[in-house]
C-alpha cells in the first residue's frame, strides 16, 4: 500500500526549520569565536523556534501516517 503523498507544507515546514537553525546555529558559533558570547548565546537562543518546528512537522507527519513505518496489512490466507 502505498503513503499518502507528503504535503507540500509539511516540506516546507522541514525547509525552513533546517535553514533557521543552520542560520542561526552558524551564527553563534562565529559570535562565539570571535568573542562576542552575548550576541553567540543570543544567536543559539534563535535557533530554538526553529527547532521546535521541525520537532511540531515530524510529529505531525508521524501522527498522519506521512512518515514512519508501514501499516501491517491483513494476510489473505487467514
Amino acid at each position: 500500500m502505498l503513503k499518502a503523498p507528503i504535503s507540500p507544507y509539511v516540506v516546507a515546514g522541514r525547509i525552513l526549520a533546517i535553514i533557521g537553525m543552520s542560520f542561526f546555529a552558524a551564527a553563534g558559533i562565529l559570535f562565539f569565536l570571535g568573542g562576542f558570547w552575548l550576541w553567540g548565546a543570543l544567536a543559539l537562543l534563535g535557533a530554538i523556534p526553529f527547532f521546535a518546528l521541525i520537532v511540531a512537522v515530524e510529529r505531525h507527519s508521524t501522527k498522519h501516517g506521512l512518515i514512519g513505518p508501514e501499516p501491517d496489512l491483513p494476510h489473505a490466507d487467514d
